[in-house]
This record gives structure tokens, C-alpha cells and sequence, in this order.
């Protein structure tokens, strides 16, 4: 698996990210084991996880992902280096959603304790939080990388002006901002006005402001929980139009033509955009994993991107 640059760090990270929600709760944890065990074997380093997974789920309170990533690590030692990202904002329990400075650092607490480790890599904002000051959130995240808790920030379901009112109030006081968003993106084109409730969308806005400003790039829910490679499995009310038809046709043909499964041409989409976005890989089962792995054989040209980028309906330049 190759390396990419996680924004302007310096640090090279895994193009694609392992995502964990569900691992000791909804996937058991001898299944867990054995995708975490699967991705580490085709060279990824890189797991994405949150403090509420997966609280939702009935019989779980939240911190399941995070316990058994620090199980897993500790049987396995020393002897694979993993970068690791982790959450705080959303509630869950009896944790408010909040990005207080207390609540940060107190979450961030147990987040290293549940994983068993002395720092977290990429400590994400999980959400905006419009009543608490943006500079006393930054200054939490501040003292964590001070402190050596965490080695880096980032934002997720965040608008452009959130994410630049941010670095903006941090580099004032001179601390190190978010290096990084992630936000939900797919290669099919959401409906205007489409509401995904807490969840915010990569929009071109928040895509270009991030290339300008060297910021790494993450996408949650890049293949739609299996609508491309599923034949019968409709396409989410949000993203029913006939632009998304004439894609769905292209992708589905060009993974016809490249003998892969279509979640592989996706995927290869978004790492070999000129953005370099990072997908956040979620699977059930080894083989789900393998067929999502297919993306590091595929290598896509010019022009498929330019098909996979097709839109029927664009207007003409003047």
C-alpha cells in the first residue's frame, strides 16, 4: 500500500484508511481481529476510529471500537507501527456533544486508555459545536499535542468557513491548527439541499480550500454501504438523478472492462484525484476487504478519470 503525505506535516500516512466503527460491537471481535490482521498484510498502517463507536448499536455504550484496537494491538506487540485516529464531540452516554475544552481533554483521557497507547496520531473534532468558543476548542487540542496526548488534529463534518475560523483563531495565539478533514464523499453526486443530517458533505468549496491551504483530505462513506458493487440495492433517495445514472453506468462498465469490483474504481477515483483524498474503508468480512483492496492494483488513466468526472448535463463554458 503506498504512502501519502497527510496534508502539509510532513507525515506519510497509508492512502487508504481502515475504517473501525463497528469492531467489537456489530463485527465480533475474532472477525475484527481478522480484517485488522488482513489490512495490516497488504501494508495499510492506518485506523480510524471514534470515542461513541458504536453506542447506537443496542447492547454497546461507545468505546468498544477504541477497546478492541487496543486489544488487538497489544497480542500483536510491537512489531507493526500503527497511525491512529480517534474522535471527540458527538455525544454519547452521558456525554454531551460538546467541544469544550474539558470535555476534550478529559474524552481524549480515555480514548488513550481504551486503546492502550501513550498518543493518539490524529485526534479529530467530530462535529462543530457553534456554542463553545472556537478558540477555547483550539486551545484544548493545543495543550493535547503540548502534552504529547496527540500528534496532530483534524476536523470532520465541518464547512469551510468552520475550518478556517479555526486555524485562523489558532494561529493567532500561535498554535498548530487542524491539519486535516474528513468529511463524507462519494463518487456519486449528492442532491442540492440533501440532508444527511450531523453528517457534512465534501463539497468542491471545502475541497478547494483544503488544496490551498495543504490540508489532508478524508472521506467517510466513500462506497455508500455497497451500492455500486449490488445490482439490486437502489441508489439512497440523496443521490437519485440522472447524472448519477450516466456515472453509475460508466463506473460499473470501466469495472467491467478492468476485471475489478466496481468499489475498486471508486475508490482508485478518489486516491488518484488531484486532491489525493483518503478513503475510510469499512468491511464486514475478509472478502469485502479483499474486493475493496482490489483499488491498489488499479491505475486509472486521464481519460477514465475524465469519464468517472462525466457530467450530461454540464453547462458550456463562456
Amino acid at each position: 500500500m503506498e504512502k501519502t503525505e497527510l496534508g502539509h506535516t510532513g507525515e506519510f500516512i497509508s492512502c487508504m484508511a481502515l475504517g473501525t466503527m463497528y469492531f467489537g460491537s456489530k463485527t465480533d471481535e475474532k472477525t475484527s481481529f481478522r480484517l485488522l490482521d488482513k489490512y495490516v498484510e497488504y501494508g495499510g498502517s492506518f485506523l480510524d476510529s471514534a470515542n461513541k463507536y458504536a453506542s447506537w448499536v443496542p447492547g454497546f455504550r461507545g468505546g468498544e471500537s477504541e477497546k478492541l484496537i487496543g486489544k488487538w494491538i497489544k497480542q500483536k506487540g510491537t512489531g507493526q507501527r500503527m497511525f491512529i485516529s480517534s474522535k471527540v464531540g458527538f455525544p454519547y452516554g452521558n456525554i454531551p456533544r460538546s467541544l469544550k475544552k474539558e470535555i476534550i481533554i478529559s474524552e481524549c483521557e480515555r480514548s488513550l486508555k481504551r486503546l492502550e497507547v501513550e498518543t493518539i496520531d490524529l485526534y479529530f473534532a467530530h462535529g462543530h459545536d457553534p456554542e463553545t468558543p472556537v478558540e477555547e476548542t483550539m486551545e484544548a487540542f493545543y495543550k493535547l499535542r503540548k502534552d504529547g496526548k496527540i500528534r496532530f488534529s483534524g476536523a470532520s463534518n465541518f464547512y469551510a468557513w468552520h475550518l478556517s475560523e479555526a486555524n485562523a483563531a489558532a494561529g493567532l495565539q500561535g498554535w498548530d491548527g487542524f491539519v486535516c478533514v474528513q468529511q463524507r464523499h462519494t463518487c456519486l453526486e449528492p442532491l442540492l439541499r440533501a440532508d444527511f443530517g450531523t453528517q457534512l458533505l465534501l463539497t468542491p468549496e471545502i475541497q478547494d480550500f483544503c488544496v490551498k491551504k495543504n490540508l489532508g483530505i478524508m472521506a467517510y462513506s466513500p462506497l455508500l454501504g455497497g451500492v455500486y458493487a449490488k445490482d439490486n440495492q437502489p441508489v439512497p433517495i440523496q443521490y437519485q438523478s440522472t447524472v448519477n445514472e450516466f456515472r453509475m453506468k460508466v463506473l460499473r462498465d470501466m469495472a467491467h472492462e478492468l476485471n475489478v469490483s466496481p468499489n475498486a474504481i471508486v475508490l482508485a477515483w478518489m486516491m488518484q484525484s488531484s486532491a489525493r483524498v483518503i478513503p475510510v474503508v469499512a468491511a464486514s468480512s475478509v472478502e469485502q476487504l479483499e474486493e475493496n483492496l482490489q483499488t491498489l492494483q488499479v491505475r486509472l488513466s486521464k481519460q477514465q478519470m475524465e469519464k468517472l468526472d462525466g457530467d450530461p448535463a454540464k453547462p458550456h463554458t463562456y
